[in-house]
């Protein structure tokens, strides 16, 4: 059996995943996305009673989208989580089931994808080296979380050791994550070139929203993924034995 870590092997086996729970993970999508669903559609009504974008509006919703998407990555990835380790074990998990260990989980991860935040994004935006560092070991943070419950810091310290020894590929696995999901949006934004007109700035909106909510999906199953395969290398836990820990 190959025990290894690759990046392309993530890729591959997180898109079977979310294409066989497609259902599941867009209906989790859009309950843990709803904030920023309610915020866009909010902005797009503004758009639309006022003919345009002011600049300082324009430059709110950047920074909000820059936050709260990071946000609603790592809360969505509890809930999935779950979903992966039973879909790995050849089970399919429910909506309610997944909302369900996600909710009994919710301090944990609150203050998990707290601690997250303050590390990777403003470590980031002081630092980008360091940030990215942060990121790369702090990757499986929110599902060691839910599976592991070792308290905060014990989850943060947890994560830095599952991702030991492979920080290298989960670099160049959020390289071209981020690369794929900035490079969309900044597709779309060249594509629909809005510049000043109402009704092309609401079709960016919605669009931008639509690439992050199909990204903030795959990213999180890429973190269920990642971390269920890292158990396996490094303490040798099947997948079999974390679906175990939800019974």
């Amino acid at each position: 059996m190959d025990l290894r870590y690759t990046v392309f092997g993530c890729i591959r086996q997180s898109m079977t995943v979310w294409a066989k729970n497609l259902v599941s993970i867009f209906v989790l999508g859009l309950i843990f996305f709803s904030p920023l669903i309610i915020y866009t559609v909010s902005e797009v009504m503004e758009v639309r009673t006022e003919g345009g974008l002011s600049d300082a509006r324009g430059v709110l919703w950047v920074m909000i989208l820059m936050f709260a998407t990071y946000a609603a990555d790592q809360f969505l990835a509890a809930p999935i989580v779950y979903g992966v380790v039973q879909e790995l074990n050849g089970t399919r998990a429910s909506v309610g089931t997944c909302v369900w260990q996600g909710v009994k989980r919710f301090f944990p991860v609150f203050f998990t994808v707290f601690m997250l935040y303050w590390c990777v994004v403003f470590g980031t935006y002081t630092f980008i080296i360091p940030g990215f560092v942060l990121a790369t070991g702090l990757y499986v943070a929110v599902p060691a979380a839910v599976c592991e419950r070792p308290g905060v810091m014990g989850t943060l310290t947890r994560s830095f050791a599952l991702t030991e020894g492979n920080r290298m590929r989960i670099f160049g696995l959020l390289l071209l994550f981020w690369g794929a999901r900035v490079g969309a949006i900044a597709a779309a934004i060249s594509f629909i070139d809005p510049q000043g007109h109402a009704g092309k700035i609401q079709a960016l909106l919605v669009t931008v929203l639509v690439i992050n909510f199909l990204f903030g999906t795959i990213g999180a199953v890429m973190q269920g993924v990642t971390y269920s395969r890292l158990r396996e290398i490094k303490d040798g836990v099947s997948t079999a034995d974390l679906a175990k820990i939800f019974e």
